[in-house]
């Protein structure tokens, strides 16, 4: 009878440390949790301002930017290393998105957050004199 009960506490031991181990190493992937809600909410309420949502477009976007986010997340840490393999991964991320709004958004939606993307996605000017040899 000892033995059964020496042999359960090291069990139990055991099985602890594992599951410490498992929760340290989650811990330190940022991508693994949900995505913060503030942020998914504040993004479709700028969106809903901007794009003159309804109610259920606005659910809707919610559910895709929530999407969205939590892969942008997920891309962002398991790609860390390979740059060129991220920024494909993004742009196909982008794309899905893109296309995802066109379900949801009517043509003059779409047109107007079109345009807001290119405007945002435009270089600002730079200083001339910056990165020069001169």
């Amino acid at each position: 009878m000892k033995t059964f009960f020496l042999t359960l506490l090291m069990l139990c031991g055991l099985t602890a440390g594992a599951s410490a181990q498992m929760r340290d190493r989650y811990a330190e992937r940022p991508g693994t949790g949900d995505v913060p809600v503030a942020r998914v909410e504040d993004m479709t309420r700028q969106m809903c301002d901007r794009l003159r949502l309804n109610e259920a477009q606005y659910i809707r976007l919610r559910a895709a930017n929530q999407i969205k986010a939590a892969r942008l997340d997920e891309i962002q840490w398991q790609h860390k290393d390979d740059p060129t393999r991220r920024r494909a991964l993004l742009s196909e991320l982008e794309a899905q998105y893109e296309a995802e709004c066109g379900r949801i958004l009517t043509p003059s939606q779409l047109s107007l957050y079109r345009s807001e993307q290119q405007r945002d996605s435009v270089p600002t000017q730079t200083d001339p004199n910056e990165g020069g040899l001169g």
